[in-house]
């Protein structure tokens, strides 16, 4: 089956001063609407009859951020860190079509392709058909649909979401110095850190301490082997530090009298910083507490304009959900899952 080549122009109006500014939905699962500027015309030229998939690799992160940033997400799956550092897991792999960045993966429980969403210009209809035609050998694959919302989804009362996939997000300024009532406990363990243990220091995470850092993580690896994803995160943390420079991360590392006792770092993309990996010697009271105020002082004074922390997945842990239901999330990222070949319009509800 072959396309024909499409030449598609869209323009919009000048309406800088209207509220009722005209859009352009630019990702597709995306729960933004990002404005078009004034007479912007959008050319697209097409003549694939197929979506030509490769791995995704550390020599694409320019590709990838550089639609990331163009049409951002607050969801994980839309960032370095959850592309990258789950690549091989999943079987990440992507195509660019049309301006449009195209990501499958690979569910290796379910046993099914898993399509992610398309980042960029080309109109729904469009990359739907070649989403079709690329998984027509494959009728079970299915679309991720994330869907944002102020309260979680009651797993009772549907099947239709992977709850363990949810990504959990809070404002930024909550965890600043753990203000509010809600807060109480995790101020009262940072107030511990900070008033019970001396020569602490704060240093960004670079070069000078990457190997100090590293030897912490294979410290922290011999104590918490407990599970599969548990030992490929690690794992993964430790080759991204080996070429930490490569990517888009920044964090922070503490310190007690000179010696590591956590870590943390991330990236920032649009109004959202994702929190990938934090690491914490736990003999410390407060040292995860510490972590998360002390990393978003930091994002808060480099990226004044961050609404977000995105602290990701719970992978389907009760004791890592608990954890990230007590910070008291302001807005929830469920995902639900819909097979392609029942896939429409109406599947792909938006959220502004």
């Amino acid at each position: 089956m072959t396309y024909p080549a499409l030449r598609i122009n869209i323009y919009c109006k000048n309406t800088k001063k209207n509220a009722n500014r005209t859009y352009f939905a630019a990702t597709v699962f995306n729960l933004k609407k990002i404005p078009l500027q004034m007479k912007n015309t959008l050319d697209i030229d097409t003549d694939h009859d197929r979506l030509d998939f490769k791995p995704v690799t550390k020599a694409d992160i320019p590709l990838l951020m550089k639609y990331f940033t163009r049409f951002p997400s607050r969801s994980c799956d839309f960032s370095i860190g959850g592309t990258l550092m789950w690549s091989d897991f999943y079987g990440y792999r992507y195509a660019v079509c049309g301006d449009t960045l195209f990501i499958k993966g690979y569910d290796p429980i379910a046993g099914r392709n898993i399509y992610y969403q398309p980042s960029g210009c080309l109109p729904q209809e469009i990359w739907m058909r070649l989403i079709r035609e690329d998984c027509r050998n494959s009728p079970d694959s299915c679309a991720l649909i994330p869907v944002e919302s102020e309260t979680s989804i009651d797993e009772e009362t549907t099947d239709s979401f992977d709850m363990s996939l949810r990504e959990y997000l809070y404002p930024i300024e909550r965890f600043l110095h753990f203000s509010g009532k809600k807060m109480e406990k995790k101020r009262n363990h940072l107030n511990y850190f900070i008033n019970n243990y001396d020569n602490l220091s704060i240093e960004s995470l670079s070069e000078a301490n990457l190997r100090e850092v590293s030897d912490f993580t294979k410290k922290f690896m011999s104590e918490h082997d407990d599970s599969e994803l548990c030992l490929y995160e690690n794992c993964q943390t430790l080759e991204v530090l080996e070429d930490f420079h490569s990517y888009p991360f920044e964090g922070i590392v503490l310190k007690i009298g000179g010696k590591i006792i956590g870590y943390t770092f991330g990236e920032k993309i649009g109004d959202t910083f994702f929190c990938h990996v934090e690491k914490g010697d736990i003999t410390y009271r407060g040292v995860y507490q510490a972590l998360a105020s002390f990393m978003s002082r930091e994002i808060n004074k480099n990226h004044p304009d961050v609404i977000f922390l995105n602290r990701e997945e719970d992978m389907g842990d009760e004791s890592l959900r608990y954890s990230k239901e007590s910070y008291h999330p302001a807005l929830y990222i469920n995902k639900r899952i819909e097979n392609i070949s029942v896939l429409n319009e109406n599947s792909l509800l938006r959220i502004a």
